[in-house]
C-alpha cells in the first residue's frame, strides 16, 4: 500500500485530520521482504504535523522514526520529512515488555528530545522555535489520555482535551513555555475516570533562549 515510511507518515496525518481511522493500517505494514512498520502515534500542533513510527529492521531490531509535515493552503499535508530516529533498546509493541517497564504504573516517560523547526508563529524569532518532544509509555488499562494545558495564561477550564491512543506510546510536541498535565483515563459510563498519577510535561523555558 505504501512504498516507504514517509508515505505511511503522510497517510497517518491525513487520517488524523479527517478522523478516518481506517486510513491507517491496523496491522504492521510490510515495506519490503524483511521490514514492517506501524504508526505509534500522531501529534498535530497548528499547521505542523508529526508522526511517530516503529519498524523492525532487517537485523530484527526495533527502531523508531519521527516524521513531520506542514499543512498547505488547501488543508492538505505536504510530503512528510524525516526528523529523527534510531534503534530502540526495547520493543514497545510487545505488551509483556510494556507491562514490565511500567511495573504497575499508568504512565512513564519513555523519551525526550528537542529540535528547532520553522513554526511561523508570531512569537517565533525569524519563524524558528525550539520544540520539545516527549513520548510516554501508557498502560493498556488506559482507554485514552486527558490533557490539561497548564501554561501561563491558559484557560483552566477550556484548555482540556482528550487524546485517543494508537499504541502503547503517546507522542507530545510542546512549544516554548508550554506546560501540559497528562493523565491516563478510562471510560466510565458516559464519562471518564482518572487513573493513577499525572505526568507533567514542560516546553523549553523561553527565558533560556534569549
Amino acid at each position: 500500500m505504501y512504498r516507504n515510511l514517509a508515505e505511511l507518515a503522510h497517510a497517518a496525518l491525513t487520517a488524523e485530520s479527517v478522523q478516518d481511522a481506517d486510513a491507517i493500517p491496523a496491522l504492521p505494514l510490510r515495506l519490503d521482504s524483511a521490514t514492517s512498520a506501524t504508526v505509534a502515534d500522531t501529534c498535530i500542533r497548528g499547521d505542523l504535523g508529526f508522526t511517530l513510527l516503529f519498524h523492525r529492521r532487517k537485523d530484527s531490531l526495533v527502531a523508531e522514526e519521527l516524521y513531520f509535515s506542514t499543512r498547505e493552503g488547501d488543508g492538505a499535508w505536504a510530503t512528510a520529512e524525516h526528523l529523527s530516529g534510531g534503534v530502540m533498546g526495547v520493543d514497545p509493541t510487545n505488551s509483556r515488555t510494556v507491562a514490565t517497564l511500567l511495573n504497575s504504573r499508568l504512565l512513564m516517560l519513555f523519551g525526550e528530545s528537542e529540535t528547532t523547526l520553522f513554526t511561523g508563529r508570531p512569537q517565533a524569532e525569524e519563524g524558528d522555535e525550539l520544540l520539545r518532544f516527549y513520548t510516554l509509555l501508557v498502560n493498556p488499562k488506559a482507554g485514552h489520555l486527558g490533557i490539561e494545558d497548564t501554561s501561563p495564561g491558559a484557560d483552566p477550564v477550556g484548555d482540556r482535551t482528550h487524546k485517543p491512543l494508537t499504541s502503547h506510546v503517546a507522542l507530545f510536541v510542546l512549544f516554548p513555555g508550554e506546560r501540559f498535565t497528562v493523565r491516563a483515563m478510562a471510560r466510565a459510563g458516559a464519562g471518564s475516570q482518572l487513573l493513577g498519577e499525572p505526568q507533567e510535561l514542560t516546553g523549553v523555558d523561553p527565558s533560556t533562549l534569549a
